[in-house]
């Protein structure tokens, strides 16, 4: 079976969300991880996983969500990630993006905030998904700080230094569509190990200008066994090994 790690079900209504899992099945998508990036976004990931089996509901809040936030209305996210933690499959998507934040006090509160959310995710066990947007070395550097233990680095792929860095700590990596077009992303996913490799569409984000789907899953699968001159079915079953590492 394929596995989506990172998709944002909560932004499909229920025509597109009932055609997209059945769509996922057929393409042998068991699973697929719907991460949250906001107080309603949490709420509606959790009611998915609770109602589709295939469905697993990631919470947390998006760094740029968290910088528009004010001390009281985070302490009240926080308390309701401690009171639903047991629902959830992982904590994310979190981390930190300097590229859209660039003031000193707004990569500050992105890294309070990042650091607390780690701390929540040793205390409970659980995975952490991770967004690192113009951040990657800073990420990579708190997380090993904190000895963060189940990491998956979203889209970590357009370094190959930091890509093999995670590798050595222990981390995953996930790539998604981009792998099928962009050549830099083609050479870095063939020197990658795939013992720390997992595979995202980040559904419904657009690609080419056009929606993307957790059934695309097969076709990133296929294309990570051709750059890797590996078997579809090798890499099929690395792939389910890491992610039932992760996710079990």
């Amino acid at each position: 079976m394929f596995y989506d790690a990172h998709a944002h079900l909560d932004l499909l209504n229920t025509k597109e969300l009932k055609k997209t899992l059945s769509d996922a099945q057929a393409k042998k998508v068991s699973k697929i991880v719907s991460c949250s990036t906001s107080f309603a976004s949490n709420k509606k990931n959790l009611a998915l996983a609770k109602k589709y089996p295939s469905v697993l509901a990631g919470i947390g809040l998006y760094p740029l969500d968290i910088v528009e936030l004010n001390e009281k209305e985070l302490d009240k996210a926080f308390s309701f990630f401690e009171k639903h933690i047991s629902k959830a499959s992982a904590i994310g998507e979190i981390g930190m993006d300097f590229k859209r934040c660039t003031k000193k006090e707004e990569q500050e509160k992105q890294e309070y905030w990042f650091l607390e959310f780690l701390s929540l995710a040793n205390k409970y066990n659980k995975t952490v998904i991770i967004h690192s947007r113009f951040a990657q070395r800073q990420v990579l550097e708190l997380l090993e700080k904190e000895n963060a233990k189940k990491v998956l680095l979203h889209s970590f792929v357009d370094s190959l230094k930091l890509m093999k860095k995670a590798a050595s700590l222990g981390y995953f990596a996930s790539v998604g569509p981009v792998i099928l077009q962009n050549e830099q992303i083609q050479k870095n996913i063939a020197s990658f190990p795939l013992e720390n490799l997992l595979f995202e569409t980040d559904s419904p984000i657009k690609f080419n200008n056009e929606s993307i789907f957790s059934d695309k899953i097969a076709e990133i699968a296929s294309k990570t066994a051709e750059l890797q001159n590996n078997s579809l079915d090798q890499v099929e079953k690395i792939q389910e090994k890491n992610f039932k590492s992760l996710f079990g």
